[in-house]
Protein backbone atom coordinates (compact mmCIF):
# COMPACT_ATOMS: atom_id res chain seq x y z
CA UNK A 1 0.00 0.00 0.00
CA UNK A 2 1.18 3.24 -0.98
CA UNK A 3 1.31 5.68 1.90
CA UNK A 4 0.35 9.44 0.48
CA UNK A 5 0.84 12.51 2.76
CA UNK A 6 -2.03 14.80 3.38
CA UNK A 7 -1.12 18.40 3.82
CA UNK A 8 -2.89 19.96 6.72
CA UNK A 9 -3.48 23.72 6.20
CA UNK A 10 -2.27 26.43 8.81
CA UNK A 11 -5.30 27.18 11.59
CA UNK A 12 -5.88 29.24 14.31
CA UNK A 13 -6.58 27.59 17.20
CA UNK A 14 -7.96 29.43 20.67
CA UNK A 15 -5.91 29.57 23.90
CA UNK A 16 -7.55 27.04 26.64
CA UNK A 17 -5.35 28.70 29.19
CA UNK A 18 -1.96 29.55 31.08
CA UNK A 19 -0.77 27.50 34.17
CA UNK A 20 2.35 26.84 36.05
CA UNK A 21 1.84 23.10 35.57
CA UNK A 22 0.36 21.25 32.97
CA UNK A 23 0.30 17.55 33.80
CA UNK A 24 -0.23 15.52 30.47
CA UNK A 25 -1.88 11.88 31.59
CA UNK A 26 -3.48 11.69 34.90
CA UNK A 27 -2.21 8.31 36.01
CA UNK A 28 -0.47 6.41 38.70
CA UNK A 29 2.42 9.12 38.48
CA UNK A 30 0.73 11.56 37.01
CA UNK A 31 -2.53 11.94 39.50
CA UNK A 32 0.22 12.26 42.16
CA UNK A 33 2.22 14.77 39.99
CA UNK A 34 -0.82 16.98 39.99
CA UNK A 35 -1.60 16.45 43.64
CA UNK A 36 2.06 17.51 44.80
CA UNK A 37 2.17 20.81 42.77
CA UNK A 38 -1.02 21.43 44.10
CA UNK A 39 0.30 21.29 47.65
CA UNK A 40 3.11 23.42 45.96
CA UNK A 41 0.08 25.95 45.70
CA UNK A 42 0.59 25.69 41.71
CA UNK A 43 -1.94 26.28 39.20
CA UNK A 44 -2.08 23.06 37.93
CA UNK A 45 -3.56 21.56 35.11
CA UNK A 46 -4.36 17.78 33.86
CA UNK A 47 -5.10 16.46 30.69
CA UNK A 48 -6.22 12.92 30.97
CA UNK A 49 -7.92 11.15 28.17
CA UNK A 50 -9.98 8.97 30.21
CA UNK A 51 -12.76 10.16 32.49
CA UNK A 52 -11.17 9.42 35.52
CA UNK A 53 -7.72 9.96 37.38
CA UNK A 54 -5.40 6.81 38.39
CA UNK A 55 -4.81 5.73 34.67
CA UNK A 56 -3.59 1.27 34.79
CA UNK A 57 -4.85 1.02 38.63
CA UNK A 58 -8.25 2.63 37.57
CA UNK A 59 -8.40 2.04 33.83
CA UNK A 60 -6.39 -1.10 33.18
CA UNK A 61 -7.61 -2.95 36.55
CA UNK A 62 -3.96 -3.31 37.43
CA UNK A 63 -4.16 -3.74 41.60
CA UNK A 64 -2.67 -5.02 44.09
CA UNK A 65 0.32 -2.69 44.67
CA UNK A 66 3.18 -4.57 44.59
CA UNK A 67 5.21 -4.38 48.33
CA UNK A 68 8.39 -2.33 47.92
CA UNK A 69 10.42 -5.52 49.73
CA UNK A 70 12.21 -2.88 51.67
CA UNK A 71 12.73 -3.80 55.23
CA UNK A 72 10.55 -2.13 57.62
CA UNK A 73 8.06 -1.08 54.83
CA UNK A 74 9.13 3.03 54.88
CA UNK A 75 6.94 5.52 53.67
CA UNK A 76 8.82 6.03 50.44
CA UNK A 77 5.70 9.02 48.95
CA UNK A 78 3.97 10.66 51.63
CA UNK A 79 0.99 11.37 48.97
CA UNK A 80 1.06 7.46 48.11
CA UNK A 81 0.35 6.93 52.12
CA UNK A 82 -2.36 9.41 52.09
CA UNK A 83 -4.14 7.40 49.43
CA UNK A 84 -4.01 4.44 51.26
CA UNK A 85 -5.30 6.38 54.43
CA UNK A 86 -8.60 7.41 52.39
CA UNK A 87 -9.26 4.26 50.92
CA UNK A 88 -8.62 2.56 54.25
CA UNK A 89 -11.11 5.12 55.73
CA UNK A 90 -13.62 3.93 52.99
CA UNK A 91 -13.51 0.56 52.92
CA UNK A 92 -11.84 0.54 49.53
CA UNK A 93 -8.43 -0.90 50.89
CA UNK A 94 -6.91 -2.78 53.48
CA UNK A 95 -5.18 -1.98 56.35
CA UNK A 96 -3.14 -4.96 58.09
CA UNK A 97 0.14 -4.51 60.49
CA UNK A 98 1.09 -8.15 59.71
CA UNK A 99 4.55 -9.14 58.39
CA UNK A 100 5.62 -8.69 54.73
CA UNK A 101 7.83 -11.28 53.84
CA UNK A 102 5.17 -12.96 51.67
CA UNK A 103 5.09 -11.96 48.09
CA UNK A 104 2.24 -9.87 48.13
CA UNK A 105 1.18 -6.89 51.07
CA UNK A 106 -2.12 -7.03 52.21
CA UNK A 107 -2.31 -3.15 52.25
CA UNK A 108 -1.67 -3.22 48.49
CA UNK A 109 -4.99 -4.57 48.02
CA UNK A 110 -6.95 -1.82 46.67
CA UNK A 111 -10.80 -0.99 45.00
CA UNK A 112 -10.04 0.46 41.63
CA UNK A 113 -13.25 1.99 41.91
CA UNK A 114 -13.01 3.69 44.28
CA UNK A 115 -9.78 4.72 43.49
CA UNK A 116 -11.16 7.31 40.60
CA UNK A 117 -12.98 9.13 43.56
CA UNK A 118 -10.61 9.44 46.07
CA UNK A 119 -7.36 10.75 43.42
CA UNK A 120 -10.18 12.84 42.13
CA UNK A 121 -11.24 14.45 45.46
CA UNK A 122 -7.64 14.74 46.75
CA UNK A 123 -6.44 17.10 43.38
CA UNK A 124 -9.67 18.67 43.52
CA UNK A 125 -8.72 19.51 47.44
CA UNK A 126 -5.77 21.28 46.46
CA UNK A 127 -7.20 23.33 42.98
CA UNK A 128 -6.06 21.44 40.02
CA UNK A 129 -7.94 21.54 36.90
CA UNK A 130 -9.09 18.29 35.49
CA UNK A 131 -9.99 18.37 31.63
CA UNK A 132 -10.89 14.73 30.16
CA UNK A 133 -11.62 13.44 27.84
CA UNK A 134 -8.95 15.09 25.85
CA UNK A 135 -5.47 13.67 24.24
CA UNK A 136 -2.41 15.88 23.09
CA UNK A 137 -1.82 16.26 19.73
CA UNK A 138 1.17 18.49 19.26
CA UNK A 139 3.67 21.04 20.67
CA UNK A 140 5.04 24.26 20.16
CA UNK A 141 8.59 24.93 21.59
CA UNK A 142 11.21 28.07 20.85
CA UNK A 143 14.43 27.21 21.56
CA UNK A 144 15.03 24.56 24.32
CA UNK A 145 11.48 25.53 25.87
CA UNK A 146 8.08 23.95 25.73
CA UNK A 147 5.81 27.48 24.88
CA UNK A 148 2.13 25.60 24.04
CA UNK A 149 0.91 22.31 23.83
CA UNK A 150 -1.46 21.59 21.11
CA UNK A 151 -4.75 18.86 22.57
CA UNK A 152 -8.05 18.06 21.20
CA UNK A 153 -11.55 17.08 22.45
CA UNK A 154 -15.03 17.34 21.74
CA UNK A 155 -14.20 21.53 21.45
CA UNK A 156 -11.86 21.28 19.16
CA UNK A 157 -8.25 22.25 18.39
CA UNK A 158 -7.10 24.30 21.53
CA UNK A 159 -3.90 25.53 22.75
CA UNK A 160 -2.08 25.15 26.36
CA UNK A 161 0.39 27.63 27.77
CA UNK A 162 1.91 26.51 30.93
CA UNK A 163 5.57 27.36 32.53
CA UNK A 164 6.28 24.24 33.22
CA UNK A 165 5.06 20.73 32.05
CA UNK A 166 4.90 16.66 33.17
CA UNK A 167 4.66 14.25 30.89
CA UNK A 168 3.05 11.20 32.60
CA UNK A 169 1.72 9.23 29.70
CA UNK A 170 3.31 6.03 30.10
CA UNK A 171 4.37 6.28 26.83
CA UNK A 172 6.43 9.46 26.96
CA UNK A 173 4.07 10.68 24.26
CA UNK A 174 5.01 14.48 25.21
CA UNK A 175 8.60 14.12 25.07
CA UNK A 176 8.89 12.12 21.72
CA UNK A 177 7.10 14.43 19.93
CA UNK A 178 8.81 17.28 21.70
CA UNK A 179 11.83 15.76 19.92
CA UNK A 180 13.51 14.41 23.51
CA UNK A 181 15.29 10.61 22.32
CA UNK A 182 13.61 7.90 23.51
CA UNK A 183 14.53 4.32 23.69
CA UNK A 184 12.05 1.24 23.64
CA UNK A 185 12.01 -2.37 24.20
CA UNK A 186 15.17 -4.63 24.84
CA UNK A 187 18.38 -4.57 22.86
CA UNK A 188 16.24 -6.08 19.96
CA UNK A 189 13.55 -3.15 20.64
CA UNK A 190 11.49 -5.88 22.12
CA UNK A 191 8.92 -4.53 24.73
CA UNK A 192 7.36 -6.36 27.70
CA UNK A 193 4.12 -8.34 27.36
CA UNK A 194 0.96 -6.34 27.90
CA UNK A 195 -2.15 -7.94 29.12
CA UNK A 196 -6.15 -6.77 29.32
CA UNK A 197 -7.35 -7.50 32.67
CA UNK A 198 -11.19 -8.32 34.11
CA UNK A 199 -13.01 -8.90 36.94
CA UNK A 200 -15.71 -11.04 37.75
CA UNK A 201 -18.79 -10.77 39.81
CA UNK A 202 -20.71 -13.38 42.42
CA UNK A 203 -18.16 -15.79 42.56
CA UNK A 204 -19.18 -18.18 45.66
CA UNK A 205 -15.73 -17.61 47.82
CA UNK A 206 -16.31 -20.39 50.50
CA UNK A 207 -16.87 -22.76 48.12
CA UNK A 208 -13.81 -21.36 46.07
CA UNK A 209 -11.67 -21.11 49.52
CA UNK A 210 -12.61 -25.01 50.31
CA UNK A 211 -11.74 -26.27 46.62
CA UNK A 212 -7.52 -23.93 46.89
CA UNK A 213 -7.66 -25.75 50.48
CA UNK A 214 -8.23 -29.33 49.20
CA UNK A 215 -5.96 -28.79 46.18
CA UNK A 216 -2.93 -27.86 48.62
CA UNK A 217 -3.00 -23.78 48.75
CA UNK A 218 -0.50 -22.90 51.13
CA UNK A 219 -0.67 -18.51 50.78
CA UNK A 220 -3.53 -16.64 52.20
CA UNK A 221 -2.71 -13.02 52.06
CA UNK A 222 -5.37 -11.63 54.25
CA UNK A 223 -8.72 -13.32 54.99
CA UNK A 224 -10.99 -13.10 52.81
CA UNK A 225 -7.74 -12.21 49.99
CA UNK A 226 -7.52 -15.31 47.84
CA UNK A 227 -4.79 -14.86 45.43
CA UNK A 228 -3.14 -17.88 43.12
CA UNK A 229 -1.48 -18.12 39.96
CA UNK A 230 1.10 -20.41 37.99
CA UNK A 231 3.96 -19.77 40.78
CA UNK A 232 2.09 -22.74 42.53
CA UNK A 233 0.82 -22.05 45.81
CA UNK A 234 -2.12 -24.15 45.09
CA UNK A 235 -0.91 -27.17 43.49
CA UNK A 236 -3.69 -29.18 42.23
CA UNK A 237 -5.40 -25.99 40.28
CA UNK A 238 -1.82 -25.61 38.34
CA UNK A 239 -1.73 -29.29 37.76
CA UNK A 240 -5.75 -28.86 36.21
CA UNK A 241 -4.79 -25.32 34.41
CA UNK A 242 -1.86 -26.92 32.58
CA UNK A 243 -3.65 -30.22 31.77
CA UNK A 244 -6.43 -28.40 30.16
CA UNK A 245 -3.64 -26.09 28.46
CA UNK A 246 -2.33 -29.54 27.07
CA UNK A 247 -5.29 -30.09 26.00
CA UNK A 248 -6.04 -27.12 24.24
CA UNK A 249 -9.10 -25.62 26.14
CA UNK A 250 -6.46 -22.78 27.15
CA UNK A 251 -3.76 -21.07 24.99
CA UNK A 252 -0.31 -20.67 26.16
CA UNK A 253 -0.69 -16.44 26.71
CA UNK A 254 -4.06 -17.64 29.17
CA UNK A 255 -2.35 -19.52 31.60
CA UNK A 256 0.94 -17.75 31.54
CA UNK A 257 -0.23 -15.72 34.10
CA UNK A 258 -3.55 -16.44 35.31
CA UNK A 259 -3.64 -14.49 39.04
CA UNK A 260 -7.04 -13.50 40.63
CA UNK A 261 -7.29 -11.44 43.80
CA UNK A 262 -9.82 -10.43 45.56
CA UNK A 263 -11.29 -6.71 45.67
CA UNK A 264 -11.97 -4.52 49.04
CA UNK A 265 -15.74 -3.57 49.51
CA UNK A 266 -16.57 -5.93 46.29
CA UNK A 267 -17.27 -9.09 48.60
CA UNK A 268 -18.22 -11.50 45.75
CA UNK A 269 -15.88 -10.36 43.31
CA UNK A 270 -12.23 -11.41 42.09
CA UNK A 271 -9.82 -9.09 39.66
CA UNK A 272 -7.81 -11.57 37.31
CA UNK A 273 -4.15 -10.46 36.25
CA UNK A 274 -4.66 -12.25 32.74
CA UNK A 275 -4.88 -12.65 29.90
CA UNK A 276 -1.47 -11.87 28.28
CA UNK A 277 -1.21 -10.83 24.91
CA UNK A 278 2.50 -11.03 24.61
CA UNK A 279 5.75 -9.29 23.96
CA UNK A 280 6.86 -7.71 20.14
CA UNK A 281 8.19 -4.59 18.97
CA UNK A 282 6.31 -1.14 19.09
CA UNK A 283 3.65 -2.43 21.06
CA UNK A 284 1.89 1.10 20.94
CA UNK A 285 1.54 1.11 17.52
CA UNK A 286 -2.47 1.97 16.47
CA UNK A 287 -3.13 -0.96 14.79
CA UNK A 288 -1.55 -3.49 17.13
CA UNK A 289 -3.63 -1.58 20.31
CA UNK A 290 -6.81 -2.38 18.13
CA UNK A 291 -6.04 -5.97 17.40
CA UNK A 292 -4.78 -6.47 21.02
CA UNK A 293 -7.98 -5.12 22.24
CA UNK A 294 -10.35 -7.56 20.24
CA UNK A 295 -7.86 -10.43 20.66
CA UNK A 296 -7.94 -9.88 24.66
CA UNK A 297 -11.97 -9.88 24.66
CA UNK A 298 -11.78 -13.30 23.21
CA UNK A 299 -9.47 -14.66 25.18
CA UNK A 300 -11.36 -13.24 28.57
CA UNK A 301 -14.45 -14.96 26.61
CA UNK A 302 -11.71 -18.70 26.89
CA UNK A 303 -11.00 -17.77 30.46
CA UNK A 304 -14.26 -17.19 32.26
CA UNK A 305 -15.84 -20.09 30.44
CA UNK A 306 -13.12 -22.46 32.02
CA UNK A 307 -13.67 -21.27 35.39
CA UNK A 308 -17.27 -21.39 35.46
CA UNK A 309 -17.65 -24.68 33.64
CA UNK A 310 -14.31 -26.39 35.78
CA UNK A 311 -13.55 -24.57 38.73
CA UNK A 312 -15.64 -24.23 42.03
CA UNK A 313 -17.51 -20.87 42.69
CA UNK A 314 -17.78 -19.72 39.65
CA UNK A 315 -20.69 -21.72 38.86
CA UNK A 316 -23.01 -18.47 38.88
CA UNK A 317 -20.17 -15.83 38.37
CA UNK A 318 -20.24 -13.21 35.44
CA UNK A 319 -17.87 -10.71 33.69
CA UNK A 320 -18.35 -7.25 35.57
CA UNK A 321 -15.88 -5.90 33.89
CA UNK A 322 -13.96 -5.61 31.50
CA UNK A 323 -10.31 -2.72 31.24
CA UNK A 324 -11.05 0.21 28.67
CA UNK A 325 -7.34 0.45 29.13
CA UNK A 326 -4.72 -2.30 27.77
CA UNK A 327 -2.14 -2.95 30.54
CA UNK A 328 0.94 -1.94 28.96
CA UNK A 329 4.20 -2.55 30.94
CA UNK A 330 7.05 -1.21 28.91
CA UNK A 331 7.14 1.12 25.46
CA UNK A 332 8.94 4.32 25.45
CA UNK A 333 11.67 5.20 27.71
CA UNK A 334 13.55 8.50 27.51
CA UNK A 335 17.17 9.67 27.80
CA UNK A 336 17.71 11.28 30.79
CA UNK A 337 20.31 13.40 32.35
CA UNK A 338 20.90 9.45 34.38
CA UNK A 339 19.30 6.46 33.01
CA UNK A 340 18.79 4.49 36.11
CA UNK A 341 19.64 0.80 34.91
CA UNK A 342 20.22 -2.94 36.80
CA UNK A 343 23.86 -2.17 37.41
CA UNK A 344 21.73 0.23 40.00
CA UNK A 345 19.08 -2.71 40.95
CA UNK A 346 21.80 -5.24 41.74
CA UNK A 347 24.35 -2.97 43.51
CA UNK A 348 21.35 -1.67 46.11
CA UNK A 349 22.90 2.35 44.90
CA UNK A 350 21.67 4.84 46.78
CA UNK A 351 21.61 8.40 45.05
CA UNK A 352 22.16 12.34 46.71
CA UNK A 353 19.01 13.33 45.00
CA UNK A 354 17.40 9.62 45.31
CA UNK A 355 13.51 10.69 45.09
CA UNK A 356 12.01 6.87 44.96
CA UNK A 357 13.35 3.92 46.82
CA UNK A 358 12.06 0.29 46.46
CA UNK A 359 13.64 -3.46 46.39
CA UNK A 360 11.08 -4.78 43.48
CA UNK A 361 12.91 -7.16 41.98
CA UNK A 362 13.50 -7.14 37.79
CA UNK A 363 9.94 -8.52 36.40
CA UNK A 364 9.92 -8.46 32.55
CA UNK A 365 6.59 -10.62 31.83
CA UNK A 366 7.66 -12.88 28.00
CA UNK A 367 10.71 -13.26 29.15
CA UNK A 368 12.27 -15.72 31.21
CA UNK A 369 12.90 -14.20 34.69
CA UNK A 370 14.95 -17.08 36.52
CA UNK A 371 17.70 -15.44 36.67
CA UNK A 372 16.43 -12.12 38.06
CA UNK A 373 18.03 -12.91 42.22
CA UNK A 374 21.40 -13.37 40.18
CA UNK A 375 24.07 -10.45 40.11
CA UNK A 376 22.65 -8.34 43.77
CA UNK A 377 25.43 -7.44 46.27
CA UNK A 378 25.46 -9.03 49.88
CA UNK A 379 24.22 -6.23 51.96
CA UNK A 380 22.70 -6.40 55.75
CA UNK A 381 18.57 -6.27 55.16
CA UNK A 382 17.85 -2.85 56.07
CA UNK A 383 20.02 -1.72 52.67
CA UNK A 384 19.22 -3.77 50.50
CA UNK A 385 17.23 -1.38 48.54
CA UNK A 386 17.73 1.28 45.11
CA UNK A 387 17.41 4.90 44.90
CA UNK A 388 15.60 6.38 41.51
CA UNK A 389 17.52 9.70 41.23
CA UNK A 390 15.88 13.11 40.48
CA UNK A 391 17.89 13.34 37.31
CA UNK A 392 16.23 10.14 35.95
CA UNK A 393 12.76 12.24 34.90
CA UNK A 394 14.78 15.58 33.69
CA UNK A 395 15.01 14.74 29.50
CA UNK A 396 17.68 15.56 27.41
CA UNK A 397 17.17 18.89 25.30
CA UNK A 398 13.61 20.63 26.90
CA UNK A 399 14.56 23.40 29.76
CA UNK A 400 11.15 22.89 31.30
CA UNK A 401 9.67 19.27 31.30
CA UNK A 402 9.91 16.55 33.42
CA UNK A 403 8.81 12.89 32.30
CA UNK A 404 7.85 10.45 35.38
CA UNK A 405 6.74 6.75 35.65
CA UNK A 406 7.82 4.02 33.42
CA UNK A 407 8.75 6.43 30.89
CA UNK A 408 11.24 8.22 32.64
CA UNK A 409 15.16 7.42 32.31
CA UNK A 410 15.09 4.09 32.53
CA UNK A 411 17.20 0.78 31.19
CA UNK A 412 14.92 -2.16 29.79
CA UNK A 413 16.37 -4.21 33.18
CA UNK A 414 15.53 -0.86 35.35
CA UNK A 415 12.16 -0.22 34.00
CA UNK A 416 10.84 -3.83 34.81
CA UNK A 417 11.41 -3.11 38.73
CA UNK A 418 10.38 0.44 38.72
CA UNK A 419 7.71 0.21 36.98
CA UNK A 420 5.61 -0.74 40.09
CA UNK A 421 2.71 1.64 41.24
CA UNK A 422 4.73 2.80 44.45
CA UNK A 423 7.88 3.87 42.67
CA UNK A 424 5.74 5.86 39.81
CA UNK A 425 3.94 7.79 42.75
CA UNK A 426 7.12 8.79 44.29
CA UNK A 427 7.96 10.10 40.82
CA UNK A 428 5.28 11.92 40.38
CA UNK A 429 5.41 13.44 43.75
CA UNK A 430 8.74 14.56 43.32
CA UNK A 431 8.14 15.95 39.92
CA UNK A 432 5.66 18.19 41.06
CA UNK A 433 7.91 19.59 43.92
CA UNK A 434 10.52 19.91 41.27
CA UNK A 435 7.98 22.65 39.30
CA UNK A 436 7.90 24.33 42.50
CA UNK A 437 11.34 24.89 42.74
CA UNK A 438 11.87 25.52 39.22
CA UNK A 439 9.53 28.34 38.90
CA UNK A 440 10.48 30.18 42.39
CA UNK A 441 14.02 30.31 40.95
CA UNK A 442 13.29 30.43 37.08
CA UNK A 443 15.66 27.70 36.12
CA UNK A 444 15.68 25.02 34.10
CA UNK A 445 14.87 21.36 35.68
CA UNK A 446 18.17 19.63 35.12
CA UNK A 447 19.25 22.86 37.32
CA UNK A 448 16.65 22.42 39.99
CA UNK A 449 18.89 20.44 43.26
CA UNK A 450 17.25 17.17 43.49
CA UNK A 451 18.91 17.43 47.06
CA UNK A 452 16.38 19.91 48.10
CA UNK A 453 13.69 17.98 46.40
CA UNK A 454 14.32 14.35 48.33
CA UNK A 455 14.58 17.15 51.49
CA UNK A 456 11.02 18.61 50.68
CA UNK A 457 9.96 15.17 50.01
CA UNK A 458 11.11 14.13 53.77
CA UNK A 459 9.26 16.87 55.12
CA UNK A 460 5.83 16.05 53.95
CA UNK A 461 6.43 12.76 55.67
CA UNK A 462 8.43 10.42 52.97
CA UNK A 463 11.56 8.31 54.65
CA UNK A 464 13.98 8.37 52.12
Amino acid sequence: MNMKNVILSEKNIPLYGEYDVVVVGGGTAGAVAAISAGRENLKTLVIEQFGSLGGSQTNALVHPIMPSFIKGNPITSSICSDIHKRMVEIGAAVNDDGPRDRFFDPNGFFNGTQLKVVLETMALEVGCKLLYHTRLIDVIKENNRIEYIVIHNKNGLSAVKAKTYIDCTGDADLAYISGVPCNSGDTNGVNSSMTLRFEMANVDMEKLSDYLIAGGQTEFIHYPTLHVDDFGWCPEFRRFVLEKHHLGELTHHDICHLQFFSIPGKPKSLSFNCPELGNGKNLIDADNLSKKQTEGKIAIKRITDFMKKYIPGFENAYISQIAPMLGLRETRRIEAEYIFNETDVFNYRKFADGIASNNFFIDVHGEDNSNRDKGYVDLPEEQKYYEVPYRSIVPKGIDNLLVAGRCAGLSFYGEATVRVQRTCRAMGEAAGIAAALAIAEDIPFRDVDGREVKKIMCLRGAEL
